[in-house]
């Protein structure tokens, strides 16, 4: 039995790696990054890798639900592959001259794909677009879908790389009609959004540092309900599967676990050291992810480290990588992949802390 912390697999390549994504029989690892070619390989025994030249740089990388393709955001256009040969079954823009930043299989096998601008509902075996969402001014700094699949959240940055001040929105869109449900306007530029496990709320987190939760159908905010004077400037989040928690990561260097029904702080990671200052930093957080058992969250930050630790903050490992551009748990929560600036890595969680 591994120690948790052992790194499974590693895997450098010529450039960084953007995109990780695992199997859904947690038994194959992929990657793509701007050495434009797509790899899959086995954790541990199994199938030979799998390596396909791309036309550029990969950015979003996604299994269907039931493991038979691949789909790859590879610059301007969508590939759907066989993930044991490679094979491309169709390819195809989703506007011309914009690249792709996203790729994800909805539950019902329809693939939704992301760019700056527009989101695409994609028929799974012709790749007819069959809804388009846009985004006018850009810019769609993240995206996420509902678990029924019916919705999508979207983080809009209208002014993304400058002043972000009365830029942008969290917004909730119906998929099948593109037709907006709701809207939260925070002050600032959102940059992350996440749905819970129900469908009913939203989490997003914006440029004027605050975290805010709200109702996907009326886009009331639920918390806080009162102005916060905590500066944390979150800036990646994700939801408990189960949940009860959500995770923020902030560029104070703190991953912080919040309730998901009050946003009250649960705990914090990295915990510091009795007599260590509070003011003491340990680089900004920039990647965060909720194993799927909701008991452990992982945290990327600007320090090269990765750790993973439980809902009080408590450390499980930490591991030293290359600055950290993708963050991903296997679906059965035993692996944890992570894409860097030179190459990528699977980190085994151990089997206690699977399922």
């Amino acid at each position: 039995m591994s120690e948790p912390g052992t790194v499974a697999l590693r895997a450098s390549e010529d450039g960084t790696v953007q995109a990780v994504a695992f199997s859904p029989d947690n038994k194959r690892f992929a990657t793509g990054g701007s050495d434009t070619r797509l790899r899959v390989r086995s954790i541990g025994i199994g199938a030979p890798p799998l390596e396909v030249t791309t036309d550029g740089s990969v950015t979003g990388i996604a299994f269907s639900p039931d493991g038979t393709r691949i789909a790859v955001a590879d610059f301007e256009q969508v590939f759907l592959r066989d993930s044991v040969t490679g094979t491309a079954l169709w390819q195809g823009p989703l506007a011309p001259g914009n690249s792709i930043n996203s790729v994800r299989f909805g539950p019902d096998g329809r693939l939704i794909a992301a760019t700056d601008t527009l989101v695409a509902v994609l028929d799974q075996a012709s790749g007819e677009i069959k809804q388009r969402i846009t985004v006018d001014p850009p810019l769609i700094a993240d995206v996420d879908l509902s678990r029924d699949g019916t919705r999508i959240a979207l983080a809009v940055d209208e002014r993304h790389g400058g002043n972000h001040r009365h830029a942008g929105s969290a917004r909730v869109h119906d998929l099948a009609t593109g037709k907006e449900v709701s809207r939260l306007t925070p002050k600032d530029a959102v940059f992350a959004v996440a749905f819970s496990p129900d469908g009913q709320h939203v989490l997003c987190c914006a440029a004027d540092d605050t975290t805010r939760m709200f109702e996907a159908q009326t886009g009331k905010q639920t918390w806080p309900t009162e102005p916060e004077d905590q500066v944390t400037a979150p800036n990646c989040l994700a939801f408990d599967p189960k949940g009860k928690w959500t995770v923020v990561g902030g560029a104070d260097g703190f991953a912080r676990v919040l309730d998901a029904d009050t946003g009250d702080e649960r705990g914090r990671a990295p915990r510091l050291k009795p007599g260590v200052p509070e003011e003491e930093s340990f680089g900004a957080v920039t990647h965060v992810a909720f194993s799927p058992n909701g008991k452990h969250a992982a945290s990327a930050s600007i320090d090269n480290v990765v750790r993973l630790f439980n809902v009080a903050g408590d450390p499980l490992y930490t591991v030293s990588t290359d600055e950290v551009l993708a963050l991903r748990f296997s679906p059965n929560g035993r692996w944890l992949g992570v894409g860097t600036m030179n190459g990528a890595l699977v980190i085994d969680n151990g089997e206690a802390n699977q399922g």
